[in-house]
């Protein structure tokens, strides 16, 4: 396993939104991100939150060890970001790999999680610690977890997805970040949602998180979209705070679905990860 092996990490998508309350789900998929050694940290434009510059002080937090003020990194990314894709998780445990390949530390995966949670509840670019999308990012099964727990790192329940693929409709960067308050008002959907994940009722749980993430956030077209889906017997949600829509299906489903979507925007096809070892190409359409 070369370096960049090593240090790989998986972007996703949301089948319960953490914020509403406080279980979150994430399944991962096979858009991944390396971590890659420099001589400077990345200008702004390309890591506007200080993200990595975070991986010293909450390597420290977590386990006492300082990988020194010299510790330059930058990250390769397919993984669209400010879509809902969990790109800023991917990046957090990938640079965390990265400091553990670089000076020969060993982490269990729960370290790895509670390195990365730190770096992005640090930055700012996470309003919960985004366990479950870290979770997701080390390549595992999809992981039910409560944020709210005394262990937020360790999962509930793991959650076997039957689908192998998933098409993403893009719409574009998200224009502002949601608080968490504004899924308050809409706990109870996203605790029927958490009911049926929980049952084993993945096709549910998804339609009841995408409306009340829709109604959250005001994306009334996100629901146009998604009923549409649902009708066609697709299953949808909207994936993190938006404004990406995710979709599972089988193989044979992809041109259909590339049609269906097409008048909304631009699509990625890529596989859900149940082995990680077994990678193959992303479709882009």
């Amino acid at each position: 396993m070369n370096s960049e092996d090593s240090t790989r990490a998986y972007g996703g998508i949301s089948i319960l939104h953490a914020a509403g309350c406080g279980w979150g789900c994430t399944i991962p998929l096979e858009l991944t991100c390396e971590a890659f050694a420099t001589d400077s940290w990345p200008n702004i434009d390309q890591d506007p939150h200080m993200l990595l510059a975070q991986l010293r002080p909450s390597l420290m937090h977590v386990t006492g060890f300082d990988v020194g003020k010299s510790f330059f990194f930058g990250i390769r990314s397919n993984i669209p970001s400010s879509m809902g894709l969990k790109s800023s998780s991917a990046a957090s445990v990938s640079a965390v790999r990265f400091a553990a390949t670089m000076h020969d530390i060993s982490l269990s995966d729960l370290e790895i999680i509670q390195v990365a949670t730190q770096m992005q509840l640090r930055s700012g670019c996470s309003m919960t610690g985004s366990f479950d999308d870290t979770w997701s990012a080390l390549g595992k099964m999809a992981a039910v977890i409560r944020t709210d727990s005394s262990n937020p790192s360790e999962p509930v329940a793991l959650v076997d997805i039957e689908s192998s693929m998933c098409t993403l409709l893009l719409r574009g960067i998200r224009k502002s970040t949601p608080e968490k308050s504004d899924f308050y008002p809409n706990k109870s959907k996203f605790k029927t949602a958490r009911n049926h994940l929980m049952s084993g009722d993945i096709r549910r749980a998804m339609r009841e998180n995408a409306d009340a993430v829709a109604l959250s956030t005001g994306d009334g077209l996100a629901t146009e979209i998604i009923d549409r889906l649902f009708s066609l017997n697709y299953t949808a949600n909207i994936s993190g705070s938006g404004p990406a829509i995710a979709v599972l299906h089988e193989q044979d489903q992809t041109n259909h679905l590339s049609e269906v979507l097409g008048v909304y925007g631009s699509t990625i096809t890529t596989k859900v990860v149940h082995d990680p070892c077994q990678m193959e190409g992303i479709q882009w359409a």
